[in-house]
């Protein structure tokens, strides 16, 4: 997907854990990249038919789409694309939950297999299981990559989104990749981060991307926790 994995557990050895996980990722990454031509995401935005594993990622989407009063948006793939910020098209794009969807999956994989007491993280997305565990927030900082803080986690996930990665310089701020849907454009704020807090991954990955869109005022459903930072502070 683009990124590194990183998992930490606690009790036996667990022969052929890499292979498992490498698996997983190369199974969803098959389904929901934009980036492949042959993904199911991409041949359903050229009109073949949805995947059963597809379909059932859009169900969850759709069901936050509706939940953030459209701020969470999984069909601006050509607004993004016009924006500079990934690879050419139309139609969907699930980026925004495909991660933290993956991360679920190498989770319950990681229970079938007896492994409880973990940590995973994919591209800053977290998965926290049965043990306690420390995680690090980064600072929201476009010239550094510095800690902003840490927190112990247990059965919860976390995810982040922000605009001090990607991004292009603007008038007000710095021009994300992260698309307003009312406007079709990037949202425009200065350096900032959303970090969101929920029971699965995906969840807390497509509302980090709503709330971005939203800004701190809205009220998000129960079950979620919520904090922002500004560069070098909370808000």
């Amino acid at each position: 997907m683009g990124t590194s994995w990183k998992l930490a557990w606690r009790g036996d050895e667990v022969s052929g854990l890499d292979k498992e996980v490498l698996e997983l990722l190369e199974k969803w990454e098959s389904v929901l990249s934009q980036w492949r031509e042959n993904s199911d995401l991409s041949r359903a935005n050229r009109g073949e038919a949805i995947s059963p594993d597809l379909q059932r990622v859009m169900d969850l989407a759709e069901v936050i789409h509706q939940q953030s009063s459209g701020a969470f948006d999984y069909r601006l793939f050509k607004q993004t694309s016009d924006a500079g910020f990934g690879p050419k098209g139309n139609g969907m794009d699930l980026s925004a939950i495909a991660k933290g969807f993956a991360v679920d999956r190498v989770g319950d994989r990681l229970r079938e297999l007896g492994i409880t007491d973990f940590v995973f993280e994919l591209g800053g997305e977290i998965l926290v299981g049965d043990g306690e565990w420390e995680v690090a927030i980064e600072a929201p900082d476009p010239a550094t990559q510095t800690l902003a803080k840490t927190m112990k986690l247990q059965n919860r996930a976390v995810a982040t989104s922000g605009n001090y990665r990607q991004f292009k310089p603007a008038s007000g701020g710095l021009a994300s990749h992260i698309i307003d849907p009312k406007t079709g454009t990037p949202i425009i704020r200065p350096p900032s981060l959303v970090t969101v807090y929920a029971k699965d991954c995906a969840t807390a990955d497509a509302w980090a991307t709503a709330l971005f869109v939203l800004g701190p005022d809205f009220k998000v459903p129960e079950g979620i926790e919520v904090q922002w930072q500004k560069r070098n502070r909370d808000f």
